[in-house]
């Protein structure tokens, strides 16, 4: 899923897709590996970064396929 950001959106989101996949490295890290290795600032950036992603997808979806966004 993470990997089709930039053939969806464009090339341009290909920075989000490498750092959604980051993200996903570090949490498998950390839920196997070891506690503490995500902190407090990774997870709001993380929330951030989400809220606005689903903003531009959403964004996206009406203009591109109106009939599947969300209302």
């Amino acid at each position: 899923m993470l990997s089709a950001l930039p053939h969806i959106l464009g090339s341009e989101r290909q920075g989000d897709a490498d750092y959604l996949d980051g993200c996903r490295q570090k949490r498998n890290t950390v839920e196997y590996d070891y506690v503490g290795g995500a902190s407090k600032r990774d997870a709001e950036e993380l929330i951030a970064f989400g809220r606005e992603l689903q903003t531009e997808v959403g964004a996206w979806l009406r203009e591109k396929h109106p009939r599947l966004a969300p209302t």
